[in-house]
């Protein structure tokens, strides 16, 4: 078999040369393509945990702690507490609202270079088949995941954890 015919590699290359698209457009902005993950999400998620952001990150919690501190120590997000009153949450500050709108604005552009090559309607196509295969292998994933850890999801600490993508 072929690398050109591995569907993983292929997704692989295709991300890296995206990520290189975006990250050319934010040279100069002191931010990571993370970075407008975590706004966006924490602007639709007011008060998340870490946890919540690392796994939106698809890393951990360590992740989610690290973006979250830069991100505060540039004044675009602070912690308060959290939505179950015993952790710190995450909540986008003005300055973090107007920084988001300049790091969508760059995706946007990032976005149409990304969708150039497509036909109408590819796009469409593409985004429907890369979610299939992603809720696919969440799919599996949560088949395999030991039954202590979907008891624990169930929870109302675990289902805070157990976010998805923003």
């Amino acid at each position: 078999m072929k690398l050109a015919d591995i569907v993983g590699y292929q997704l692989d290359m295709a991300r890296c040369a995206a990520l290189r698209s975006v990250h050319r457009l934010l040279d100069g902005t002191g931010l990571r393509p993370a970075d407008t993950t975590a706004l966006a999400l924490i602007r639709e998620q007011p008060g998340c945990s870490q946890t919540v952001l690392g796994r939106a990150l698809a890393a951990n919690r360590s992740v989610g702690m690290k973006v979250a501190s830069r991100l505060e120590a540039q004044g675009l997000l602070t912690r308060a507490e959290g939505r179950d009153g015993r952790s710190k949450g995450l909540y986008i500050t003005p300055e973090g609202e107007r920084k988001l709108a300049e790091l969508l604005d760059l995706h946007g552009e990032a976005e149409i270079r990304l969708a150039a090559c497509l036909e109408p309607g590819e796009r469409g196509e593409l985004l429907r088949l890369l979610n299939k295969v992603q809720q696919a292998i969440e799919d599996e994933e949560a088949e395999l995941r030991p039954a202590s850890a979907i008891r624990s999801a169930d929870s109302p600490a675990g289902r805070e954890n157990t976010g998805h993508h923003a």
